[in-house]
């Protein structure tokens, strides 16, 4: 009874007038068309919304290309589904006026004696695309618009995998320079408006085949597909240079960017995104020790450890830059106020860059210091000392003492002292030719690096402790080290130059450290009144731009071999040398 009373009810429905309008409506809305096909005639026919024959065309899988605008990769599809071999739903992909949509073909079940098929066409191009918008918000970094990380090195790991061997492709790591200081100075929003204003250079600057990915936070990577190398330099270093051209709100914000570069020629195995990024980011950190605003191209695709990047980072670039002897050594004279001649030199290293530029120790120092590598810096410049001491003791000229400096990490190895003596038997140099400097701040192991000293002492070797009167700690224990230099500070000079007392503070110092049976030298001396207010309070040597730039080794042999004092020379030159650093 109640099967019969649903029955009449969806009979009822069908037939109603009203409601067979209603169900006319309802196909419209949702996208709905119907059709059927007489498979004996190859026959479709299309009905329209009120359900009236709209098109009838035949044969149709006859003239399949003919006749449907269905995606050639899709029209197979269509053909099974018609005759039966293929049950359930059927997706197709069609193009009309230009412009794509998605059909979703659903059948009623067929009655054994009616071989047609009554089914129904429903649009579901709208639902397609913000499935795929979705797909797409999941895929991307959600403020800049490129590929989150996930899904930038899913896409290049399946390149990477698909590519032919001979196809060369690069890798960029790159970021905004001091990107933290601008959310500091400039807060938040306009951080973020950095970032995306880069990312939109970014994706007009890179070909559309490209994969541009925004790794997080300042950090972005560029996979360049098929690109040689020369092309690919060139298009960093286009890059570098057009970054400093964008404009923000901000007027007086400059941008600039460091970029790494990771080149992987034809022919050179199988690597991975990880192994790709590891290597442009090594470089990138070789960009920005060389002082930032500028690309670096890693030379060498080594396995990484993972958990390994930065110390492993550091000890590569440094151990590939002193392979290629990018490590300089320069010397600044130390000119005694006694006579004006020259008394020793302070070594100091220098990074001179492939290209030819050359890099300042405060723009790579503070990475080797932090990561520990400091050390092996340390004894690569000492024996580039010991290689100068021992030419120069043959061709007869004695430079006097040359001072390295030597980082207080030294003090925690029992074997220091022991290690430099080796190198200089090696060279056949006298521990009396090094002075062998710590920076005062270097004592908050007082202890330890007393040991150091005593130890450099005992072996020959003469002391000095660099910068004093940057800290105040060691004023009470500096009696208590084995020192034979101390050297004052260039802030110290220029604070107690300017008035009568600051002299006065001075020379009393002078004199303290003096009697206690210290040489008193002074660096960063840049004037004449410099030298004069100095002599007058007694110090013993002065370094600075006033007598000498930090000169390489051929300007510093020359100068070596220069008779006379130095002083009335230099003065022939004060506007050259009056506005520099010392380094």
């Amino acid at each position: 009874m109640e099967k019969e009373r649903i029955r009449h009810r969806e009979k009822s429905f069908l037939t109603g007038k009203k409601r067979m309008e209603k169900l006319k409506v309802l196909m419209k809305y949702a996208g709905i068309s119907v059709f059927e096909y007489f498979p004996d005639a190859d026959r479709l026919v299309l009905y329209d919304e009120q359900l009236k024959e709209e098109r009838r065309m035949q044969p149709f899988l006859g003239r399949l290309e003919e006749l449907c605008t269905v995606y050639p990769e899709n029209r197979e599809k269509l053909r099974g589904f018609l005759t039966g071999n293929i049950q359930g739903t059927v997706e197709l992909k069609m193009l009309e006026n230009g412009h794509y949509r998605m059909v979703l073909l659903d059948a009623l079940q067929q009655e054994e004696d009616d071989p047609s098929i009554i089914g129904c066409a429903r649009d579901i191009t709208e639902i397609r695309k913000r499935e795929e918008l979705l797909e797409d918000q999941a895929r991307r970094d959600s403020m800049t618009g490129l590929y989150n990380h996930d899904t930038g090195k899913r896409l290049v790991n399946d390149y990477l995998m698909e590519k032919r061997a001979e196809q060369p492709c690069g890798l960029l790591m790159m970021d905004v320079d001091r990107f933290k200081n601008v959310n500091d100075v400039y807060g938040h929003l306009f951080g973020d408006e950095v970032l995306t204003g880069f990312a939109r250079f970014l994706q007009s600057f890179f070909r559309k085949e490209d994969i541009l990915i925004r790794t997080g936070g300042d950090e972005f990577a560029v996979f360049l597909k098929e690109i040689n190398r020369e092309v690919l330099e060139k298009k960093v270093g286009d890059l570098v240079k057009k970054v400093g051209e964008l404009t923000f709100s901000k007027k007086e914000f400059s941008m600039t960017c460091s970029v790494g570069v990771c080149f992987l020629p034809g022919g050179a195995g199988a690597y991975s995104y990880e192994q790709l990024l590891e290597h442009a980011d090594l470089a990138l950190y070789r960009a920005k020790i060389a002082g930032r605003n500028q690309y670096a191209v890693g030379e060498k695709l080594v396995p990484l450890q993972k958990g390994e990047k930065g110390e492993t980072a550091v000890k590569l670039l440094m151990d590939e830059t002193m392979e290629k002897r990018e490590f300089e050594i320069y010397f600044q004279p130390k000119i005694s106020l006694h006579n004006y001649k020259i008394a020793g030199a302070e070594a100091l290293v220098r990074w001179r860059r492939p290209d030819g530029i050359v890099v300042k120790p405060e723009h790579f120092l503070p990475f080797y210091e932090k990561n520990g590598k400091i050390t092996e810096l340390d004894y690569y410049v000492f024996e580039q000392v010991a290689v100068f001491l021992e030419k120069t003791k043959r061709s007869g000229i004695v430079p006097g003492p040359v001072s390295v400096n030597v980082s207080a990490l030294h003090a925690e190895d029992p074997q220091t002292t022991q290690r430099y003596l080796e190198i200089l038997q090696k060279h056949g140099v006298d521990p009396s030719m090094i002075q062998m400097e710590l920076k005062e701040t270097d004592t908050i192991r007082y202890e330890n690096i007393r040991n150091l000293l005593h130890s450099f002492q005992q072996a020959g070797f003469q002391t000095a402790l660099d910068n004093f009167g940057v800290g105040s700690s060691f004023l009470n224990l500096v009696g208590e080290v084995p020192l034979n230099d101390v050297k004052l500070g260039r802030g110290f000079i220029e604070k107690c130059e300017k008035d009568h007392r600051g002299t006065a503070f001075l020379k009393q110092l002078i004199e303290m450290l003096k009697s206690l049976g210290f040489q008193v030298v002074c660096e960063g001396v840049e004037s004449a009144r410099q030298v004069e207010v100095l002599k007058n309070a007694g110090c013993d040597l002065v370094q600075g731009n006033w007598f000498s730039m930090p000169l390489n080794t051929k300007e510093f042999e020359n100068m070596l071999s220069l008779p006379g004092e130095l002083r009335c020379r230099c003065r022939e030159y004060t506007e050259y040398t009056a506005g520099g650093k010392t380094e």
